[in-house]
């Protein structure tokens, strides 16, 4: 209508949606450009330089890029030949003072997923060390695994996912990060005026319906 071109972005009904959708609190969400826009603002709430981080590779490029705009100092996980990735790795780096771990479950370009056993056990010993895990679910959609609802059970995971895959919507950049209400309210520092505008919120609003 006129008023949605003319009127600011009203963006409380989406928050309402992604709660419902999710079975989580509103208050524990937080509305990006893309899940690209959610682990920015993790490096921007967790990462000072010089700080230590955990990340996989091959892995999403951005993660690359902000450590080095970040000034991170960067622990690299691989794959081997048959694409498993090397999980006693990541164990033995958190034994560092590492600030924030990032994995992207489903992987790309790899296709992998890290089960939800392993995930616990990478979350209790990051929660142990007081370490950060940011969750890229960028692909959730492709597999119905998720480690959102683990949450509820550890306060230093946070979630970012994206309408531009499982949706092919990247042109509308819309995405969201999804954590504890306490960290929520710190990443909700890092975000513009307005999340997403007017009309991207109206599309997101009706796929989710």
């Amino acid at each position: 209508s006129h008023e949605d071109l003319t009127s600011y972005p009203e963006l409380e009904p989406l928050y309402t949606l992604l709660s419902k959708e999710n079975k989580l609190n509103k208050d524990c969400f937080v509305v990006t450009p893309g899940s690209d826009g959610g682990i920015r603002m993790c490096y921007e709430l967790f990462v000072k330089p010089k700080d230590k981080i955990i990340t996989i590779s091959p892995t999403f490029a951005m993660v690359d890029i902000y450590a080095k705009i970040f000034q991170a100092k960067q622990f690299k996980i691989n794959y081997d030949e048959n694409l498993k990735l090397n999980v006693e790795d990541i164990y033995k780096y958190l034994k560092k003072k590492v600030s924030l771990l990032i994995l992207a479950n489903p992987n790309s370009p790899t296709g992998t997923i890290i089960n939800k056993r392993t995930i616990i056990r990478i979350l209790k010993k990051a929660k142990n060390n007081k370490t950060a895990v940011l969750i890229d679910e960028a692909y959730y959609g492709f597999t119905k695994f998720t480690t959102m609802q683990l949450i509820r059970k550890f306060n230093n995971l946070i979630v970012v996912r994206t309408f531009s895959k499982s949706f092919g919507l990247a042109g509308l950049r819309a995405g969201y990060a999804v954590s504890n209400p306490y960290i929520s309210q710190l990443l909700n520092k890092f975000k513009p005026m307005y999340e997403i505008n007017s009309l991207v919120c109206l599309s997101i609003e009706f796929l989710i319906k």
